[in-house]
């Protein structure tokens, strides 16, 4: 109801009060006689009954997530350790926009803005996918792309490949369309996943060995100790993170515990070593607002290169603020949350414990941008009797909120395991930043570019994500025919 008031007020400052319905800014719901205006009664009722009407719907859509439908489906083998419950589905946007920058040259003592162009006669995109893990799965592999080159639209094939030096697959497009110079590219990618809360049985789990060997699909995450972020790997600060596991377990063997054991312990003291400070953005937003408003300041909007940024929403951003492992060790001060989940990853590799970062997407539009992503570390354990590996989740960000540490970590803890608000998280991706050989702009940016020449580093680079619910349709409800 404050809503609708607030709309029909908004909506009754705006019209004219009397006179003919000519005012753009007031278009009356009916057809009237010249010179009338409607009643503000009837107006109001009529609004307030379609804002109820709206969300009814969107309610509907929100819980419309039929445990019983097909995507719906856990693909977990049962087992007495972990399960699946509450599974919601999921359509992800993800926007990667790329244009050129400016520099400023001084013509005679004027001060002239000039766009860098590029030759692009030949260029590679790659974008994270993701698949299957410990709290999603994926109903089906359809990627939907759209590639726009300056304002023209191509709809590329892409193929999914996976790349060896990072274990995951991506999603990758190439181009050689281009012969003349360009000025902005923007990919966009839809992609579909379910996620689900969990039920972790820690006490049961504590009891299953550690293994002889690990399953290749797990295998892959003990190496590198330390995932590179954009610089490469400080050989002090790996040095340091094994000083500070040899501290910790007082120069025992790791392995003289019980796995599930040990990894609650090493993420309580990465817990109390790691200084985050709430201050401490994850992003980078004031460099794409500083971006956009150089450009916007001298440049004018281009009709055919989305509005010359004006466009552009303030709640994107240009990367993450990130640091890798190696660097935490030497310097846990100052800290983001993306930092410990880092940390905690290479400290967990370090000891044996194959060990991923998931970065999710929460879904709650209301948050600052900051609440709005999350790095979910997932360690693997092993069940050698049903061959089954188990892809644990620790959510950092919501146990440091609990005061957990080493202090209580002989305590059961939510979000450790079971967490039963994953199904309103969305996983979008396994590293910051791609392989090596690919290119991000300022910050790591989960994609990765590859250009023919190179386009040099004047680049504004502007991130999106956006998430929904995946709609239901009437086939969803129809019987299925037998054969």
């Amino acid at each position: 109801m404050y809503v609708a008031q607030l709309i029909i007020d908004q909506w009754a400052n705006t019209c004219p009060k009397n006179g003919p319905e000519t005012d753009v800014n007031c278009a009356r719901i009916v057809l009237q006689p010249e010179g009338t205006t409607m009643p503000r009664t009837i107006i109001s009722r009529f609004l307030i009954v379609l804002i109820a009407l709206w969300s009814f719907t969107s309610v509907q859509q929100a819980s419309a997530q039929s445990s019983s439908h097909p995507d719906s489906v856990s693909p977990l083998k049962p087992n007495p350790y972990f399960r699946h419950a509450d599974p919601w589905r999921w359509d992800i946007r993800s926007q990667i926009t790329l244009q050129a920058g400016l520099y400023f040259r001084n013509n005679s003592g004027y001060r002239e803005d000039v766009t860098a162009w590029w030759d692009l006669p030949d260029f590679e995109f790659i974008y994270p996918v993701v698949r299957q893990g410990g709290f999603y799965w994926s109903p089906n592999e359809d990627v939907q792309s759209t590639l726009w080159i300056d304002h023209i639209k191509f709809k590329p094939e892409p193929e999914v490949l996976q790349t060896p030096d990072s274990h995951v697959k991506y999603v990758w497009w190439r181009s050689n369309q281009r012969d003349r110079q360009t000025r902005s590219l923007r990919l966009s990618q839809v992609s579909h996943i379910v996620s689900a809360d969990t039920v972790f049985d820690e006490k049961l789990a504590s009891e299953i060995p550690w293994p002889q060997s690990w399953p290749e699909n797990a295998g892959l995450f003990l190496t590198p100790i330390v995932d590179r972020v954009v610089e490469p790997v400080n050989p002090e600060g790996q040095d340091q993170l094994a000083r500070l596991i040899d501290q910790w377990t007082q120069g025992n063997d790791p392995k003289s515990i019980s796995q599930v054991t040990l990894v609650k312990y090493l993420t309580a003291q990465v817990l109390d070593y790691v200084r985050v400070e709430r201050g401490q953005s994850q992003f980078s937003p004031t460099i794409i607002n500083g971006n956009v408003r150089s450009l916007l300041d001298g440049f004018p909007p281009d009709p055919f290169s989305f509005g010359g940024f004006s466009s552009i929403s303030r709640s994107s951003w240009s990367g993450f603020n990130v640091r890798s492992a190696d660097q935490v060790a030497l310097d846990p001060s100052g800290s983001s949350i993306l930092d410990m989940s880092m940390m905690l990853t290479s400290v967990l590799r370090q000891v044996g414990v194959p060990a991923r970062i998931v970065v999710c997407f929460i879904n709650d539009p209301k948050a600052l941008l900051d609440e709005r992503i999350v790095a979910i570390v997932e360690f693997a354990l092993y069940d050698k009797e049903r061959d089954q590996v188990l892809w644990i989740p620790i959510d950092l960000d919501r146990l440091r909120d609990n005061g957990r540490g080493t202090n209580v970590y002989k305590q059961r803890w939510d979000y450790f395991g079971t967490h039963d608000q994953l199904h309103n998280i969305i996983p979008i991706a396994y590293y910051f930043h791609p392989p090596v050989n690919y290119k991000a702009y300022g910050y790591p940016g989960l994609y990765g570019l590859k250009t023919t020449p190179d386009i040099g580093n004047g680049v504004t680079q502007i991130i999106s994500i956006d998430v929904m619910n995946t709609p239901q349709t009437i086939d969803d409800y129809k019987p299925k025919r037998k054969p």
